[in-house]
């Protein structure tokens, strides 16, 4: 896994591309890719983008036209995910593949009452530079273990694991970013499955990242995306699931929350004062935003087949947030997270792929707009 999420998805593609009856081009996916991007970027002024160009912050402007109200969800309303409690295993070393560089390798193992003692082996190839022994809770979906610089001893390094479904990497492959705020890492890094040793069933993916310029108390979790090749008579890619997950015993810092939209969809979004960001399949991005309602959006991308429908994702200080189209065609569900430094995280979910019309988002006391997810082609 490299944090560049081009580098990540190459050398997935590669590897599918080696898979007996498919013989579709990573380079032309990639391509695809990149022009759905362009094309589908967000057409809106007033605020200012302060990071990536694959999502743009929302424009305040004037309310026309009659547009009809959606429902919006409950803000108390929040999921309670339970703990894994089973054996664990996995290295960021291929199987069979004579070890090379750094890496590490994650031994798991109940000892009850919600605590698992993590065996982490820190390796040179086959040199063992540090082994390190401690008992913590058992890691819950949402939520991802890491071993700090301080624990581990290397400086810029930290390692993580997390659990990103049942299919995990036993059908598909499973691409992990390290999330940093407010600061973006551009360090490199590699990755692993991480399976139950009496079953072999990927449950979750191992990940090795140097931090490059950002400080590693700034990371505030893992985002990931599962996708598997298919074999049928017109060789593509399938979306399986995007995930994220909060690291686990982080004090101070950022506000940061994930909120969960289906079984398929997690979204980590983080605030700190006048700045926001989420970060997803697109990877991190920070947005400027001093008023109560901060709110940026999630393009859908036909590039895979199934990909999660367009979102829009933020905070608010208080109250439902309710959306409204000038389509009558659109609707949204709105899911909330628990409230974290005195705003609620919220993700609205189109409820088909694509939004039609121009939507106003409320909340907060407080009306943004919307005025495309699909906007010029470039």
């Amino acid at each position: 896994m490299n944090a560049a999420p081009d580098t990540d998805i190459r050398a997935a593609l590669d590897d599918a591309s080696r898979v007996a009856g498919l013989t579709f081009s990573p380079e032309a996916v990639l391509a695809e890719g990149h022009r759905v991007v362009r094309r589908r970027r967000l057409a809106a002024t007033g605020l200012v983008a302060a990071a990536t160009a694959v999502v743009a912050v929302v424009a305040v402007q004037l309310v026309t036209g009659q547009p009809r109200a959606l429902p919006a969800g409950d803000p108390s309303s929040s999921s309670t995910l339970g703990q894994a409690s089973g054996e664990l295993t996995g290295s960021t070393f291929d199987v069979g593949v004579p070890k090379n560089g750094p890496g590490v390798r994650v031994d798991v193992s109940p000892v009850g009452a919600g605590r698992v003692v993590e065996r982490w082996t820190l390796s040179d190839g086959d040199t063992v530079r540090r082994t390190v022994s401690r008992t913590v809770p058992a890691t819950a979906p949402g939520r991802a273990s890491f071993l700090m610089p301080r624990e581990s001893g290397q400086q810029g390094v930290v390692y993580a694991y997390a659990l990103t479904g049942p299919e995990g990497t036993a059908s598909g492959v499973v691409m992990t970013q390290v999330v940093t705020a407010p600061d973006l890492a551009t360090g490199q890094g590699s990755g692993g499955v991480l399976t139950d040793p009496a079953s072999g069933r990927a449950l979750g993916s191992l990940t090795r990242v140097e931090t490059g310029s950002a400080d590693p108390e700034q990371v505030i979790g893992l985002i990931w995306n599962r996708t598997r090749p298919t074999t049928t008579a017109t060789p593509a890619i399938d979306w399986l699931a995007d995930g994220a997950a909060l690291r686990a015993g982080r004090t101070g810092g950022v506000d940061a929350a994930v909120v969960t939209v289906s079984a398929r969809t997690s979204v980590l979004l983080w605030r700190d004062g006048d700045r926001f960001g989420f970060g997803r399949r697109s990877g991190p991005l920070a947005l400027k935003d001093a008023g109560s309602l901060q709110v940026g959006v999630e393009p859908h991308s036909p590039a895979a087949a199934g990909t999660e429908n367009d979102l829009a994702v933020g905070w608010v200080t208080a109250g439902p947030v309710a959306l409204t189209s000038t389509d009558p065609s659109d609707a949204f569900t709105v899911s909330y997270g628990d409230p974290v430094g005195g705003r609620t995280p919220f993700v609205a979910r189109s409820a088909q792929p694509e939004v039609k019309g121009t939507v106003t988002v409320t909340g907060g006391g407080e009306t943004q707009t919307v005025t495309s997810w699909d906007s010029q082609s470039s």
